[in-house]
């Protein structure tokens, strides 16, 4: 049968994905006698979400919520005071 795989895990385009993914998986799917093997492209091409990210950082900017916390890490959602990279 034909495979279409969806790297819902990952959100760019980078080694992992255009090596494994398209090069060694592929061999494999042909190897095995996949008819047909196709790779969707990674969320971060969609501009839906490079539209959503974007809503989300003028959001936090523009209620004075910090991005980053002191260590640099991001920003842990409230509730979260355990968190070790949480300074509050």
């Amino acid at each position: 049968v034909p495979v279409v795989v969806a790297p819902i895990g990952f959100t760019s385009e980078h080694s992992e994905t255009l090596v494994e993914l398209d090069i060694e998986y592929r061999e494999h799917a042909a190897a095995v006698g996949v008819p047909h093997y196709d790779r969707i492209g990674t969320v971060g091409v969609d501009a839906d979400f490079i539209d959503g990210l974007a809503r989300l950082v003028g959001e936090a900017v523009a209620d004075g919520s910090p991005l980053m916390n002191q260590t640099g890490a991001s920003r842990c959602p409230d509730g979260m005071a355990g968190c070790p990279f949480c300074t509050a």
